[in-house]
């Protein structure tokens, strides 16, 4: 499944309504939603209702995801000296 091209994992032990992809240090690294099967169900009801909200969450992952990759590398720099 997934929802603006974004992977969903299903993962039943999420504590949210949704949660996304812990930030590593892949610069790779792609976001995906993880959420439980009752809020998949949920959503697949009244999609256009969640849309902004689920919008704004891949923004902000990937603006964390720039922040978070631009930290490592100063520390990479900042240990070479």
């Amino acid at each position: 499944m997934t929802w603006f091209d974004i992977k969903v994992v299903l993962d039943d032990s999420v504590t949210e309504l949704f949660e996304m992809t812990t930030l590593d240090k892949d610069p790779a690294q792609k976001p995906a939603f993880r959420i439980t099967s009752s809020t998949a169900a949920l959503v697949e009801k009244d999609f256009e209702l969640y849309k902004p909200s689920l919008e704004r969450m891949i923004d902000d992952w990937r603006e964390a995801k720039a922040r978070f990759m631009q930290e490592q590398s100063m520390a990479k720099k900042g240990s070479q000296k």
